[in-house]
């Protein structure tokens, strides 16, 4: 089955996506010099990025199907769930372990062993935990459950 079809869905749905995105964060109210460039200007970013991407999928859809066997979707639908999982452990985990479990899935998902993945979430998580939030001076969640 040819993607043109699902292409040019998941592209307007990107889109759409996108509008409501930049329009939320347009609604950001917040105090007279806060930082330079103020909290708008990322998400509009991130918008503005998700809206040409999506704009992509209409105009030029992919010929080529996505998944040549049901194992490549399943490892798609896999690192979604786990990016879901990331999201709603963030706060609650806090930066590090949330950080550290996420990266310890995504690497077996793509095949890297037990041992050596665990060891890379966690050097990863500490690594962004501290070159992000200490080195940058970003506020980070420390996690609810570790007294945070």
């Amino acid at each position: 089955m040819r993607s043109a079809w699902w292409d040019r869905a998941l592209g307007a749905v990107l889109i759409a996506a996108a509008l409501a995105f930049i329009a939320s964060a347009n609604s950001l109210q917040v105090p007279f010099q806060y930082e330079p460039l103020g909290p708008k200007a990322f998400p509009i970013l991130l918008g503005v990025i998700l809206a040409v991407c999506g704009g992509v999928l209409v105009l030029r859809p992919d010929s080529v199907t996505w998944f040549h066997d049901r194992a490549a979707a399943w490892r798609v639908l896999a690192g979604a769930v786990i990016l879901c999982l990331y999201a709603a452990l963030f706060e609650p985990l806090g930066f590090i372990a949330s950080t550290a479990l996420m990266v310890t899935a995504m690497a077996r998902l793509f095949g890297l062993g037990v041992v050596p993945a665990a060891l890379y979430g966690v050097v990863l998580g500490l690594a962004g935990y501290y070159g992000v939030g200490e080195g940058m001076g970003l506020n980070l969640p420390d996690g609810r459950l570790f007294g945070g």
